[in-house]
Parts: C-alpha cells; sequence; structure tokens
C-alpha cells in the first residue's frame, strides 16, 4: 500500500511541475526572437522582430547587411492623463565585445511632447538598419528602454541579432 501512495504521489508531482513548465512557456509564446524582457509597471504582451518586408525574422535572428530590422512591442500599463499617454523610448545598438554602432537616448520625446492615444502606445516600433561591420562579430545586441514619463513604470530588453557576412 505504502509503494502504491509513493508512486501516485511521485505521478501527481510529477505531473504538476509538467503543466507548470507548460503554463510558463504558454503565456510567454508571444515573446519571440529570444527577446529579453524586464517588467516595471509596463507590461509587454507581445514582442517579435520583423524584417523590412514586415516578414517575420526566424528565432535564430539571422539578418543581413543593409535589411531594416524592426522590433515590435505590445505595451499595456500606461498612465492616461487627459486621455493622452506620455512616453519615451531609448535605444542602443552594440557589437558583441561591447562597441556601440548606435545610440539614441530618446526616439519618442520630441515626435509625442504632446502626449499620444492610449491605442497608438500600446503598439511600439522599434528599428535599426544593419550597416556593413568592420569585421566578423558573435552578434549585434539591440538593447532598449521604454518608460511612461508620468510614472516610473518602465520595460527595458534586448535581443541579439546575428548578421549574415558574405
Amino acid at each position: 500500500m505504502k509503494y502504491i501512495t509513493t508512486k501516485t504521489t511521485f505521478l501527481f508531482v510529477l505531473v504538476a511541475i509538467i503543466f507548470c513548465i507548460s503554463a510558463c512557456k504558454s503565456s510567454n509564446s508571444k515573446i519571440k526572437n529570444d527577446i529579453e524582457i524586464k517588467e516595471n509597471g509596463l507590461h509587454v504582451e507581445e514582442a517579435y522582430l520583423t524584417n523590412g518586408n514586415q516578414s517575420l525574422i526566424g528565432n535564430d535572428n539571422k539578418v543581413k547587411v543593409g535589411e531594416r530590422i524592426s522590433l515590435r512591442l505590445v505595451v499595456t500599463g500606461w498612465t492616461i492623463k487627459n486621455g493622452k499617454v506620455f512616453l519615451d523610448a531609448s535605444q542602443r545598438t552594440s557589437t558583441s565585445d561591447g562597441t556601440t554602432l548606435a545610440s539614441n537616448p530618446s526616439l519618442f520625446g520630441y515626435v509625442y511632447a504632446g502626449g499620444a492615444s492610449a491605442e497608438s502606445a500600446k503598439y511600439i516600433l522599434l528599428y535599426q538598419n544593419i550597416g556593413a561591420l568592420d569585421k566578423h562579430y558573435e552578434y549585434i545586441q539591440i538593447s532598449f528602454k521604454i518608460w511612461d514619463k508620468i510614472s516610473n513604470k518602465s520595460v527595458t530588453g534586448s535581443c541579439k541579432l546575428h548578421v549574415d557576412t558574405p
């Protein structure tokens, strides 16, 4: 009897663990391309990469020199003031050895100085043109921060691109 109870308990725990792992994976199934996200009050519902043709980039994140890569995010949790959201974003592109290729500390500050509608603030588009590199790098990293200027809510993240060099 003790053997059956132990076996049943083990089976129950195993099923519970599998269920938890599955639930954790499915909750992030809309975060693609190994995009790392850290939420601080803002919530990322979706995040993925597309190329200039708006085609999804494969999970290997392979891109070509000359391509325009878009990082698309669906962000919620904004503070709304007088029907507007006041947001900004920064972006840094660097090589695997840490060399900065591009740095933009304020992408939306000027464009949305008077605020944006809550609906348009939900859909964030950051992009980077992949230029010629001086040598082959293991990867190119795009790091970003998006923040709510009314509160201290933000989201940060990054992804690594693998440039297909000829």
